[in-house]
């Protein structure tokens, strides 16, 4: 109920502040604006469902994520000055739970973010699962998105889908509805 006031809210005190100063036009301006977003963008009830912030879930995804970064850009530039061609390019489907656009966006960006790797598409689906029916845990994750990455070094495919899987799994932790995190529990 408060999701949009404060959504407008915020975007107002952006507006404001991209300006520089307050007055009565900027804020005025700001809340116009902000209703226009509100208004055109596409604000249906699954991008209005109530996420979580859990800040040490948040730190571990940072964490890793930097890790991630880290890794990546010495092994790039280790690639660049050393003579030959190390790298085995390949573009690699990636089946993950899925959770609310906004961690979605947030595993895909992180993706792309890290050197010799780029989330090239993500295809959203109903969500499915492919355990087993007597509820061992075997069996693949539930999926409700597809990332297609094009990885530099895909020499260990499953390598590189652990990565994006352990970055997507923390993200719903940290930032996913309630459901997306006890889905992410069970997954784990």
């Amino acid at each position: 109920a408060l999701r949009i006031p404060a959504t407008m809210g915020w975007l107002t005190l952006l507006w404001v502040l991209l300006w520089g100063h307050v007055s009565y036009a900027n804020v005025l301006g700001g809340i116009a604006v902000s209703a226009g977003v509100v208004l055109f963008a596409r604000l249906d009830s699954a991008s209005l469902r109530p996420t979580r912030f859990r800040p040490l879930w948040a730190l571990r995804y940072v964490v890793t994520l930097g890790w991630q970064l880290l890794v990546s850009n010495i092994r790039l530039a280790y690639e660049i000055l050393t003579p030959g061609d190390g790298t085995h390019t390949g573009i690699i489907a990636v089946p993950i739970r899925g959770g609310s656009d906004a961690v979605v966006n947030l595993v895909a960006n992180s993706i792309t973010l890290t050197p010799g790797t780029m989330t090239i598409d993500v295809k959203r689906h109903e969500l499915r699962s492919n355990r087993d029916p007597s509820g061992s845990g075997s069996g693949d994750l539930e999926a409700g998105a597809t990332l297609y990455v094009h990885a530099m070094y895909a020499v260990d495919v499953e390598a590189v889908r652990h990565d994006v899987l352990q970055l997507e799994a923390l993200a719903l932790h940290a930032f996913g509805t309630d459901e997306d995190y006890e889905r992410a529990q069970r997954d784990v």
